[in-house]
């Protein structure tokens, strides 16, 4: 698995490009944007986008989907059954505010909690984390964790935002993600990257 993290847009989101090295399938995380950068990774490594997978559905990390979806029209966009909502709705999900784009979107593969989806060698597991938004997910890839907004370094994702819930996000980490080995590590949705076992002893929030 190589994972190269390209920072996007005006709040420096964490789109990452993760592909098999052995074959070159490929998903992308959090797409804020369909950048140079990111376009020419895909192309100089010969890559095959098979999926976007959203840890939710804000406008700094949807911004990129719809050029993707022109650009690798099939590429399937996945993401929380409980993100539905907020997905569609440009005033809940700041698309406008954000990217200047009213983006309305619909999953192709909706997630639930213990889903497995394959990428060339590797098999991602779905974590459902509501407390950022309701239908927030974190996705594992053996000992690598993709957080999105639910968990930073030393630092946790806002909830006074449409669908955001303080009590639930707390119990999404505590119960879920801080049951997970120690050294596994955390790319989060902004900031820099962290483990488990460090946030489970310096996090403040939780």
């Amino acid at each position: 698995m190589i994972i190269k993290t390209i920072r996007m847009g005006i709040v420096e989101t964490n789109c990452y490009l993760v592909w098999d090295a052995r074959g070159g399938e490929a998903f992308i995380v959090d797409p804020a944007d369909f950048t140079a950068e990111l376009a020419n990774a895909l192309t100089g490594e010969e890559l095959r986008p098979k999926y976007i997978i959203l840890t939710h559905g804000h406008g700094d990390h949807i911004g990129g989907i719809p050029a993707l979806k022109r650009a690798y029209p099939d590429i399937q966009l996945a993401a929380g059954r409980n993100e539905e909502a907020l997905l569609a709705d440009v005033k809940f999900n700041f698309s406008d505010e954000i990217t200047g784009q009213k983006i309305s979107l619909k999953a192709d593969v909706p997630l639930s909690e213990g889903d497995k989806l394959k990428v060339g060698g590797m098999t991602l597991s779905v974590i459902e984390t509501p407390g950022h938004t309701a239908g927030g997910i974190c996705i594992r890839v053996e000992k690598v964790l993709f957080s999105g907004d639910t968990l930073f370094r030393a630092s946790v994702g806002r909830t006074d935002l449409p669908t955001g819930d303080q009590d639930a996000i707390v119990k999404s980490i505590r119960n879920k993600l801080f049951t997970l080995p120690d050294d596994t590590a955390v790319y989060p949705g902004h900031m820099e990257e962290t483990t488990i076992g460090f946030e489970k002893a310096h996090n403040p929030f939780v």
